[in-house]
């Protein structure tokens, strides 16, 4: 009996903000054959941004795909780009420029008849750009509420593990309302662990969910995600802990750290159901834990 046809687990859902990870060429060919072929089919202008992968070899899986790619890059329906037109590339890396460039590239599509716009974008150079981590993570967070949850774009991140350290890839893959990974090689190939520690973006209000454990390992991560939620807008920015099973003393006082910071610019941070740890630590160090607000 043959096979069943190989699947890839890819998220194409319209106005969905997706990554995918994966650590050999056949699961990024499949991916993104797959990813192109159902932008075109919907009418959307897809754009693809590489960076480790040469353009041509971006054109030649998308050809050895069965689509027709001189017909669609000749009706502007389809755009391969490489690192120096990168918009990943623009140095410092700043969130709000994204944001706008995003919005822009979306209604520039649909003036010019497209559905919609359909983008993918290789993240293997965040690898080499450490000191920017925690503004891309800040980018992927809040890319879902202020891009993708009212303009017909669709995003997928593409993570290849074999160029991106574990602790990044993991942190960057999971701030993503959809994520997808690829079979993990065989035992003894480069492979990652779960992070234990996982931010993403919550659409219906300007704010992230956690999930995992927040102790010295994880505080790294921690820093970083309440960074990004720090410097997303609006008056009140909100923090859902009902998926972290434990904070330490030491991930509560980054908290009120965020939160005084906050409220010395006339903005507020809400909790919403923390873990009995954090509650036991409030009721260790009232005055220390004041500036913390929980949700009703």
């Amino acid at each position: 009996m043959s096979p069943p046809p190989r699947q890839s687990r890819y998220p194409a859902a319209r106005g969905e903000h997706s990554s995918f990870a994966y650590d050999n060429d056949l699961a990024w060919a499949d991916t993104v054959v797959r990813f192109v072929s159902n932008g075109l089919e919907r009418g959307q202008r897809v754009w693809y941004s590489a960076d480790s992968t040469e353009p041509d070899a971006v054109i030649d899986a998308l050809r050895r795909g069965h689509i027709d790619v001189d017909a669609a890059r000749r009706d502007a329906r389809l755009s391969v780009t490489g690192t120096e037109r990168s918009y990943l590339r623009h140095v410092p890396f700043d969130p709000d420029w994204v944001i706008s460039m995003f919005r822009a590239a979306c209604a520039e599509a649909l003036a010019d008849g497209h559905t919609g716009l359909r983008v993918l974008g290789e993240m293997s150079w965040s690898a080499r750009e450490e000191e920017h981590v925690d503004r891309v993570l800040e980018s992927e967070l809040r890319l879902d509420r202020e891009v993708y949850a009212d303009l017909p774009l669709t995003g997928l991140c593409l993570f290849d593990r074999r160029l991106i350290p574990g602790p990044t890839a993991d942190l960057l893959t999971r701030a993503h309302t959809t994520c997808a990974d690829a079979p993990r090689p065989p035992a003894g190939g480069p492979s990652t662990l779960p992070a234990a520690l996982a931010a993403v973006p919550m659409r219906d209000r300007s704010g992230i969910r956690l999930s995992g454990s927040g102790d010295v390992d994880t505080r790294p991560v921690l820093r970083s995600a309440l960074a990004a939620l720090a410097r997303m807008p609006g008056p009140t920015v909100h923090l859902d802990l009902s998926a972290v099973t434990f904070l330490d003393p030491g991930a509560v006082a980054v908290l009120v750290e965020v939160s005084n910071s906050l409220t010395g610019k006339g903005r507020s941070l809400l909790l919403h159901k923390p873990p009995y740890s954090l509650r036991k630590v409030a009721e260790l160090f009232p005055e220390e834990c004041a500036a913390l607000e929980v949700a009703a």
